[in-house]
Order: C-alpha cells, then sequence, then structure tokens
C-alpha cells in the first residue's frame, strides 16, 4: 500500500508542478499499480465449486461515457470531403517519451514518415492519436478500420452530405494518468470506465486494456467524432447505436466486413433482453443514466443492426439521418421517425421481433 500511495503522490506532484514524466517512470508506475489493482479483500477464497466460480464471474457491461453532452447547433467539421494521396503517416515521440501517429505533420521537433502502398482515396479524417505503450501499426489498423467505417456512411449518404472529420484520441498506460484526466472533466475516478469522450474538446481519452480491446473502444470514440460532424447533435439510439456498431468492423484487403458486437450477442444469437423500440426511441437522460442503460445500449446497437441488415431498411436509416442534418441541434422523435420511414413503429417492431430470433450473420461493406 505504502509503494501505491507514493507512487500516486509522485505523479500528482508531477503533474502540479508542470513537469512531463519519463516514459521508463511511466511504466515502473504502471507495474506498481498492477500490484494492487485487482487485489481482494482479505476474505476467505470461496471453495472451488461451480457456484463460487460463477458468483466470482464479473458481470459483462459495456462501460462508456459521454462528457458534456451538450447540443452541438454548430457545423464542427473540416468541410467536404476531397480526394488525398494515401500513405503518409507521421511519427515521433514526444519530450515524455510518448510515440505520436499523425495524419498531419508536427509543426516541431524531429519525425518520420510512414509509407503505406495504397490508391487514391477519399480525406475523410485527420487522425490525431497520442498513444503509449502501442504497437506502431495500430494507427494504420485504426485507420483502415474508420476508412470502412466512412464508406458505411457513403452508402447511406450521397457525398455531397459527407463531411471530412477532426478525430482526436489520447490513450493512457497508466491508470493514475487515466483518473487525473477523468477528475478534470469532473468524472468519478472511482469507477471502470475504460473510456470517455469530450463534447467541449472533441477529444477521446482512453485507458489502455490490451490492444484488441481498446481497438474496439477507439472505433466506437472515434464515432462519436464522425457523428458530430457529420450528422450534428443526435438521438441518444442513433449516436450510441452507430458506435457501438462500429467496433466489430473487421478489414482484410480492400474488403470489409462488420460482425455481431460479442458484448451484447453469444454465438451470433441475441444474448441482452432488449427494449421495446418505442422505449428506446423516447428514452430520456435520466434512462441513459440509470438501471436501463445497459439494454439502452443493446437495443440502439441491435436497431442498428437490423436496419443495415436490409437494403430497405437501410433506405430508411439513411432517411432518417438525413433528416437529422437538416437541423445540426434538433433531434428527431418517434413521430418523426415513423413519417421519414412511412411506416408505423408498431409495424417496425413485429419484424424486429422476428429479426432478433434468428442466427445473425455477418454484414459486408
Amino acid at each position: 500500500m505504502l509503494a501505491f500511495v507514493g507512487s500516486f503522490l509522485l505523479a500528482s506532484y508531477f503533474s502540479d508542478h508542470g513537469i512531463s514524466l519519463h516514459a521508463q517512470l511511466n511504466k515502473t508506475i504502471h507495474w506498481v499499480e498492477s500490484l494492487f489493482a485487482d487485489v481482494p479483500e482479505l476474505k476467505k477464497p470461496p471453495a472451488n465449486t461451480r457456484q463460487a466460480v460463477a458468483k466470482a464471474k464479473p458481470k459483462k457491461q459495456y462501460q462508456h461515457v459521454e462528457v458534456g453532452n451538450a447540443r452541438a447547433c454548430k457545423d464542427t467539421s473540416l468541410g467536404e470531403v476531397k480526394y488525398k494521396k494515401v500513405g503518409e503517416v507521421y511519427t515521433w515521440v514526444d519530450e515524455r517519451g510518448i510515440a505520436n501517429f499523425s495524419s498531419t505533420q508536427p509543426k516541431n521537433g524531429e519525425f518520420r514518415v510512414l509509407n503505406y502502398a495504397g490508391e487514391k482515396v477519399f480525406d475523410y479524417f485527420s487522425l490525431d492519436l497520442n498513444a503509449e505503450s502501442l504497437p506502431y501499426d495500430f494507427n494504420q489498423k485504426l485507420t483502415l478500420k474508420l476508412n470502412k467505417l466512412f464508406e458505411i456512411y457513403g452508402q447511406l449518404l450521397d457525398r455531397s452530405s459527407l463531411k471530412k472529420v477532426d478525430i482526436n484520441l489520447r490513450i493512457y498506460a497508466s491508470k493514475i494518468t487515466f483518473n487525473q484526466i477523468k477528475a478534470k472533466n469532473n468524472m468519478p475516478v472511482s469507477d471502470n470506465t475504460p473510456g470517455f469522450y469530450s463534447h467541449a474538446t472533441n477529444q477521446a481519452h482512453l485507458l489502455l486494456t490490451n490492444h484488441a480491446a481498446t481497438m474496439r473502444i477507439a472505433t466506437h470514440e472515434a464515432t462519436h467524432a464522425i457523428n458530430r460532424g457529420i450528422i450534428g447533435y443526435s438521438p441518444k439510439w442513433l449516436n450510441e447505436g452507430l458506435a457501438e456498431y462500429s467496433e466489430y468492423i473487421e478489414v482484410d484487403g480492400q474488403n470489409g466486413r462488420v460482425y455481431p458486437n460479442k458484448n451484447w450477442t453469444n454465438n451470433n444469437h441475441m444474448s441482452k433482453q432488449l427494449l421495446p423500440l418505442n422505449k428506446l426511441l423516447t428514452a430520456t437522460n435520466g434512462d441513459w443514466n440509470s438501471e436501463l442503460r445497459s439494454r439502452l445500449y443493446a437495443t440502439s446497437w441491435a436497431f442498428i443492426y437490423f436496419m443495415m441488415d436490409n437494403q430497405q431498411r437501410k433506405g430508411m436509416l439513411a432517411k432518417v439521418i438525413k433528416y437529422e442534418q437538416q437541423n445540426l441541434c434538433d433531434v428527431t422523435g418517434i413521430k418523426q421517425v415513423e413519417n421519414i420511414i412511412g411506416l408505423p413503429i408498431k409495424g417496425l417492431q413485429r419484424q424486429f421481433n422476428h429479426w432478433t430470433n434468428l442466427r445473425l450473420r455477418a454484414q459486408t461493406i
């Protein structure tokens, strides 16, 4: 315990005095934290029975937070989408020893250019990734996934409706540093939230867990920035549903596929009890912060996956998004959704109920 307190006070001292910690010291603190992070209370260990194992197994839950969810009533995009030359990613190590990757050349210091072969593509976004302890190709893989995500938006919207988006991701290897960032954003440091998106700064902050999980969370948070730039302020079911949908995009060469989200499915079947669509489409912020939170996330994902699984329903979803784009501040209510798609929610609910009982299949982008 003394070692943990000492590491925390040391990190706080450097942070308060504006002094950057060297990467090696960050690693040392991260190691010390790992000694104490998961230490249980000193109780008699449970008997090695099936019942005890089931009780000890943590409940699966989605942990994600949006900070300062104020209405974005202005265009936050970087303008129209144009072509760009593929292959230039700038990388450098800053004064703290942290590796940075960006599609924008740094203004100061030394840097290297990582070239990846490819064809001329649309310049969908500017990605600023500040990360600790990640493999060098993390940026490349994330960029490929986000390009595929934009292709999905391209299937729903015409090119004139697409806009270039600024995506800023900060990934931390130290839980102490991450908790300090949470505190600055008025978030309790006692929870286990591994990532959050700030509307005020258009930045996502993530705690490094394992590379696969971090990639999924990074894609989720980047989708919020994309939605903000392309759609504006939008219903939470649409914003979170698209973000949940994006997590399991997989890219193989020029091909892309979207797989069922494993948070809410088991062996490609729904494993979470879903809410009725009328409850989803009328949920308040209070509902999203209540015990319904997990089911709202699951239903949002399932609804988007359902709409994207059929060409006719995909057209309905596109109409809703285009309607949302007309006013960057207002959100579409349930009655407006019915008018836009030309189908009562009760009728769509019957289709949705049938679909949720089927074995879910991967979707080709």
